[in-house]
């Protein structure tokens, strides 16, 4: 056995770390990259800080804690058929204004700026010409038809295609097959096709099969689906128990996790930020709430009573995952929960939150519908492991879902946002910035077929 089979492995490994952490710099300085991942995280990490702290907060110049309005209003908003009536309405209102205002799709007839297309970086561009007269947009918009018309028709005879994708510099990862310049050069100028293709049929920067209408399509079922959920919360058996833990300790960490991953290898540069500082945002409203308006959990009146008055001296309580704990023979649940330092924040559910804001990135973002699916249910699933455990009312569910309709629709739409990430992940791919047009995924495993895989206008 020669010496190269025996080290093949350890090379692999060593160049493939080399890759990965080269291809999350991204021709970043290390201080450039710790300020991004700060940027990114650094609301999550402020709303653990406030939320591990809030224990020092002394009780005397603390709000009083409201037992019996969560109650009340979660039977008049859910069970009482004229409050039911009027959440109907008024979700519904709310629903068509928030589609009409900010999730309708806007097809503008012309490209933003000047960008160089596939074979010809420096002549052929899409002409538009930005702030023209109103009714000249009929002939902006044959002239950007002409020019992308003219321009897919020309690729066939071109000279050879440039190519920002193929690095001649990078050293070959074992195991895999790499590509030639010729290779890439061709699926590159593929792609680009499609997306030259695509932007003439839909006029958007938006992914592949984005659901875009998420926000408000769940919005508009909430109401239905948390009576559903509330419903199927009886009877109390060990399986529900068992399931029900899963979603709210088990998911309710590790789906966060896997979609920041997820985000970062798979999608445009500056997805994962947005996703951090969306969720950390809604959180620390979420947790402020708490902190100036605490409202006791479902349990509280079924151990006590709805006219037991609430303190700051009161411990934690497990509520439904007690069963999980004397099920497994175990008491992380109880000690967990026992030690909470914040005992009476249940609206909003960060749960619920969560569970939404996480469905929402990943509805925008994935190309795969059943990955979609699945996370719809899951934030079904989410909601009813919730109420079961005895943890939340209906109410506190739907005000976590308004926090993060709240914080995704800004991020959506401000500056730095999702428009302006798809836009510039678009017109680096077309501009051959390979750094600014390409995943994590696809810089780890650039020169190789697998790239493609990790590429999301594939």
């Amino acid at each position: 056995m020669s010496y190269h089979v025996v080290f093949r492995p350890f090379l692999f490994l060593y160049h493939l770390g080399s890759r990965i952490i080269w291809s999350g710099l991204n021709k970043r300085s290390i201080w450039n990259f710790m300020l991004d991942f700060s940027i990114g995280f650094g609301p999550v990490f402020t709303w653990l800080l406030i939320f591990k702290n809030a224990g020092i907060i002394p009780h005397s110049i603390r709000p009083p804690i409201h037992v019996k309005l969560p109650s009340v209003m979660d039977h008049y908003l859910f069970s009482n058929m004229v409050g039911s009536l009027l959440t109907i309405i008024c979700v519904l209102t709310f629903n068509y204004l928030l589609y009409v205002k900010y999730y309708q799709p806007e097809q503008s007839h012309f490209l933003d700026e000047y960008f160089p297309i596939l074979s010809k970086p420096d002549s052929m561009e899409i002409i538009q010409e930005c702030g023209i007269l109103q009714n000249s947009n009929s002939d902006i918009d044959l002239e950007v038809q002409i020019e992308l018309d003219s321009f897919t028709s020309s690729t066939a005879t071109e000279e050879p295609l440039p190519c920002s994708q193929f690095d001649e510099t990078l050293p070959p990862l074992e195991f895999f097959h790499t590509l030639t310049r010729e290779e890439v050069a061709n699926h590159e100028n593929e792609i680009n096709t499609k997306v030259i293709n695509r932007l003439k049929l839909h006029h958007s920067y938006r992914p592949l099969n984005c659901w875009y209408f998420a926000p408000p399509l769940l919005f508009s079922l909430s109401w239905g689906l948390l009576n559903i959920d509330y419903l199927l919360k009886d009877p109390i058996n060990k399986h529900k128990d068992l399931l029900a833990w899963v979603l709210y300790v088990i998911c309710h960490i590790s789906v966060p996790i896997v979609t920041a991953v997820w985000l970062y290898v798979f999608h445009p540069p500056g997805a994962l930020k947005l996703y951090g500082i969306t969720l950390g945002f809604q959180n620390i409203c979420g947790v402020l709430t708490h902190l100036v308006f605490p409202n006791a959990p479902p349990w509280f009146i079924h151990m006590y009573g709805e006219d037991k008055q609430a303190n700051y001296e009161m411990p934690g309580y497990a509520a439904g995952l007690i069963r999980v704990d004397i099920a497994l023979g175990t008491h992380l649940n109880s000690q967990g929960f026992h030690a909470s330092p914040i005992v009476f924040g249940a609206l909003p559910s960060l749960h619920s939150a969560m569970a939404v804001m996480t469905f929402f990135f990943i509805s925008y973002y994935a190309r795969w519908t059943i990955v979609k699916v699945a996370t719809f249910f899951f934030v079904v699933f989410q909601w009813w492991a919730t109420i079961y455990l005895d943890h939340h009312w209906r109410l506190d569910l739907l005000v976590g879902l308004m926090y993060s309709v709240f914080w995704f629709t800004i991020v959506k739409h401000v500056s730095f946002g999702l428009n302006r990430v798809d836009e510039e992940f678009i017109k680096s791919r077309l501009r051959f910035n390979f750094e600014k047009g390409s995943t994590m995924g696809m810089r780890v495993f650039r020169n190789t077929r697998l790239q493609k895989f990790f590429d999301p206008l594939e």
